[in-house]
């Protein structure tokens, strides 16, 4: 009887774990409410939902090891020195971090904290200094990079707990692309039904030149002045609102959804990278300087279609290293 009960409240998603089901729902909850009101909503997004779910769980089971934030670190790892300009821009920004601040402020956290650095990697060109074929040329064309727009995130008090904590803010960050995708095709819909209006209000103008009704359209508007340019400018736009009107039905919604669930990849990926610098930040090849830095890193790639990339580096702070870098700057003072 109990589970009868089960299958008539959750339908075919009985079958899922209490994770999947509180997965399905943070993802209705953060695309579009109203996707609780269809019928069936859990058993068309459960595959797409262990989809992501698995997804998220490959992308961070083989973090890298974490690299350590400290004033000897500093010194002894290039790495650092790339990635910040001095151990006071390391320290404003673990001192700016409210996620850390919040992690040390308490006492059941411990005094070491695991995290991820995200950083905008910014690759630029100019022209230098360099060796080829053991002699020295100017204005070579070089490759410099550099890191910027750092931030701390999901402070956690051991490998493990990052990994969880890492996989869930996957899933968050894919669900955040789904409810964009929604949002852009809720105004693509919004803009067309406005071309489409002002289409017929041009070509009833056209239509009745004699009468009082005045094209107040501005001189700059996209939209063709003749009758056939308008007319086949409509075609287009009432085609291309069909299709949007199709997808933006409550089902039609919940379709995408679940499609772009069971394809997360194809939204979100990570990408690793791997760069040999030397220490003003020039790309150079692995066998041409001696003390070239390699940097190996992961880079995040969201939406394809207009890339945005963030360089994800595993990293541990201790309150005794923020404390030692702060008696050092002072000391420098």
């Amino acid at each position: 009887m109990f589970g009868n009960l089960i299958r008539r409240v959750f339908g075919s998603s009985a079958s899922a774990s209490a994770e999947e089901l509180a997965t399905i729902e943070r993802m209705v909850a953060a695309t579009d409410a109203r996707l609780a009101l269809l019928p069936g909503y859990r058993k068309a997004l459960l595959p797409g939902v262990r989809v992501c779910r698995d997804y998220a769980a490959e992308l961070v089971r083989d973090l890298p090891d974490p690299l350590e934030l400290s004033l000897l670190s500093f010194t002894l790892d290039r790495r650092l020195g790339l990635f910040f300009s001095s151990p006071a821009s390391l320290l404003g920004m673990l001192m700016r971090s409210d996620a850390l601040q919040a992690f040390f402020a308490s006492p059941s956290q411990g005094d070491q904290a695991l995290a991820l650095l995200l950083m905008q990697r910014r690759d630029s060109q100019r022209y230098g200094m360099a060796t080829l074929n053991g002699e020295v040329r100017s204005d070579v064309a070089q490759t410099v990079v550099s890191f910027d727009h750092h931030r701390m995130v999901l402070p956690c008090p051991s490998v493990e707990v990052l990994r969880a904590s890492t996989a869930e803010r996957a899933l968050e960050v894919i669900a955040g692309l789904v409810a964009q995708r929604l949002a852009l095709l809720a105004k693509e819909r919004s803009d067309l039904e406005s071309e489409l209006t002002r289409i017929r209000l041009r070509l009833t103008a056209l239509s009745h030149p004699e009468s009082l009704l005045i094209d107040a359209l501005p001189d700059d508007d996209p939209l063709p002045r003749d009758r056939a340019g308008l007319l086949q400018r409509q075609e287009a736009a009432q085609c291309r609102l069909n299709e949007v009107r199709s997808v933006t039905t409550l089902n039609g919604l919940l379709e995408l959804v679940a499609h772009m669930l069971s394809h997360p990849q194809d939204y979100f990926r990570l990408q690793q990278a791997s760069l040999t610098l030397d220490r003003m930040g020039v790309v150079r090849s692995a066998d041409e300087i001696e003390e070239g830095t390699r940097v190996c890193m992961e880079e995040l790639l969201l939406s394809p279609e207009e890339p945005v990339r963030r360089v994800i580096v595993p990293v541990s702070v201790s309150r005794t290293a923020m404390q030692e870098l702060a008696r050092s700057l002072q000391a420098d003072a």
